[in-house]
């Protein structure tokens, strides 16, 4: 009868797996909310360490993984910012930016990131409302004209 606990080689072989199927998601997640790939970079690496720790410290459940790598992520971004106050008068607040890059950049449903966010889908639904108006805003405010020079 097989060992029902994995061994140390399985568990390295399936974390690795996860790895490679989320990085991308990972990275383009936190380059989309802090719009610096080098600082994305780092963070896409420090939330692969962060789960590496937790997923040796307990059981390792694969369905769990890109939630928690999700979280991670968006917890450290949210970190950079705080520490960087890159939040400006004009942009969205991070709730609606976190929304925003999840719908639009990394086209999740909204079940989806209502798991990762924790919140229900009406919430989700009345802040894509706003971050939409907000950007039917901005684009108002763009020149129409053709302002090349010949």
């Amino acid at each position: 009868m097989p060992d029902p606990l994995p061994t140390e080689s399985t568990y390295r072989i399936i974390f690795a797996e996860c790895v490679q199927k989320y990085t991308n998601e990972i990275y383009t997640l936190s380059s989309l909310l802090l719009q610096q790939t080098a600082e994305a970079e780092k963070i896409t690496i420090r939330t692969f360490k962060e789960l590496h720790k937790i997923y040796r410290q307990k059981n390792f459940d694969r369905q769990l993984f890109p939630i928690e790598a999700y979280r991670s992520c968006i917890r450290q971004c949210a970190d950079y910012y705080s520490r960087r106050s890159l939040l400006s008068a004009k942009a969205l607040p991070w709730e609606e930016q976190l929304v925003k890059v999840m719908w639009y950049g990394l086209k999740l449903s909204l079940p989806q990131i209502s798991i990762i966010l924790q919140k229900n889908v009406p919430t989700l639904k009345a802040q894509l409302r706003h971050v939409r108006e907000q950007m039917t805003a901005q684009e108002d405010l763009m020149p129409t004209g053709n302002l090349s020079v010949v």
